[in-house]
């Protein structure tokens, strides 16, 4: 199966799931979330996203960088260019939806992947090696072709997880993933 096939149907995959079985996920795979405080600086610079298309919620992962005292960022979308991040001070943040139907945040000042400890990313496939697929924009493949150094995490459901993708020479990989059954390192 192509990677556009496998896409679609892993995104009606996603959407068949309640409410609650979404949150349950969140909860299992949000204890997974301590084992990166080894990984991590005391007070990290975390971008992460808001769950909005069946994805994994993050809330719980808002909790454990707010109870860690990290500073969290959301992405910031600009056509064709690597993702900007703008801080999150939830739930006081004015945001915004974007084009594509995600929330970003209106605020001010907006800092480049570079200047971050880790990205929590959205996924919609990832394979045993750390190839991952999106939404199909590139916003984080063209962050992570800038910024190679950064902590890349993906956060996703376990049945994500596929054997093998076919990759593009502009597909970049994550370096972990947080799952609700597991975390894996690539």
């Amino acid at each position: 199966m192509n990677n556009n096939l496998l896409r679609k149907t892993m995104i009606q995959k996603r959407k068949t799931l309640t409410k609650k079985q979404r949150n349950l996920a969140a909860f299992k795979a949000s204890l997974f979330l301590p084992k990166l405080l080894s990984l991590l600086p005391k007070n990290a610079k975390i971008a992460l996203f808001l769950d909005g298309f069946g994805e994994i919620p993050t809330s719980l992962i808002i909790k454990f960088c707010q109870k860690h005292q990290f500073s969290i960022y959301l992405p910031i979308t600009k056509k064709n260019k690597p993702l900007l991040f703008a801080p999150f001070l939830h739930p006081k943040t004015p945001l915004k939806k974007h084009r594509f139907g995600m929330y970003e945040p209106l605020t001010c000042p907006q800092i480049s992947a570079n200047k971050l400890d880790a990205i929590i990313c959205p996924l919609v496939l990832v394979d045993k090696k750390g190839n991952r697929i999106g939404m199909g924009g590139g916003f984080y493949d063209r962050t992570f072709a800038k910024n190679p150094n950064v902590l890349k995490i993906g956060y996703a459901y376990d049945f994500q997880l596929v054997e093998n993708l076919q990759t593009q020479v502009w597909d970049k990989k994550i370096d972990l993933l947080i799952t609700d059954k597991n975390i894996y390192r690539f």
